[in-house]
């Protein structure tokens, strides 16, 4: 295969970078370790990709050769984050990440993966976390059998995915506010008037 062509290409190339299964990445990342190439594996949900996303997944991709980001499904983040999430679908947030220049390898990690399936699937060379990762010290160390290092990076911007959506849902707040109020202003005497005739 030529540097040109496959994942490594300029093409998207979605249903190669989708990794159906964890036989399937052990498989495909058995393969790319045999060719000498480091791998990374990340993971997250990434809904609303944003600017710390990108910059997160280019700083990961800089630790070795091949990146491998595990994409939490809709019902994972809708358990740990509740009904209002994910903003954005798991096929679209694939797709988004799939068109990161950093990204060459995508799983999706449904709620009722084996712990750690993902990680010790691919065993990589170097695992990335966040700094706000939910993994204790003990977990690290023992996360530290399966993988050959294991990186914290900082967030790479000052505004999270939840904490956009709360700004989102103020500004929204701010723009209705003026105008229910005056729209139930104006349907006041009417509402008023219908509840006494129903008496």
């Amino acid at each position: 295969m030529s540097v040109g062509s496959g994942i490594l290409g300029p093409d998207v190339r979605f249903e190669d970078r989708l990794i159906p299964s964890l036989e399937e990445m052990e498989r495909r990342i058995t393969h790319w370790k045999g060719v000498g190439a480091r791998v990374v594996l990340t993971s997250g949900s990434f809904d609303l990709i944003h600017l710390g996303h990108v910059k997160y997944l280019t700083r990961a991709k800089q630790l070795g050769d091949l990146l491998v980001v595990g994409v939490d499904s809709d019902a994972k983040i809708r358990g740990r984050k509740g009904p209002g999430r994910p903003m954005v679908p798991e096929r679209e947030r694939l797709e988004l990440l799939a068109h990161q220049r950093p990204v060459d390898l995508l799983y999706l990690k449904d709620e009722d993966e084996p712990r750690w399936g993902l990680i010790k699937a691919v065993s990589p060379d170097v695992l990335v976390l966040s700094e706000d990762n939910k993994y204790s010290a003990a977990e690290q160390e023992e996360l530290r059998e399966y993988c050959g290092q294991i990186e914290v990076l900082e967030r790479q911007a000052s505004v999270t995915t939840s904490e956009r959506i709360r700004q989102m849902h103020m500004h929204m707040g701010e723009q209705l506010g003026p105008e229910l109020g005056r729209a139930i202003q104006d349907q006041l005497p009417e509402l008023i008037d219908d509840i006494l005739t129903r008496r």
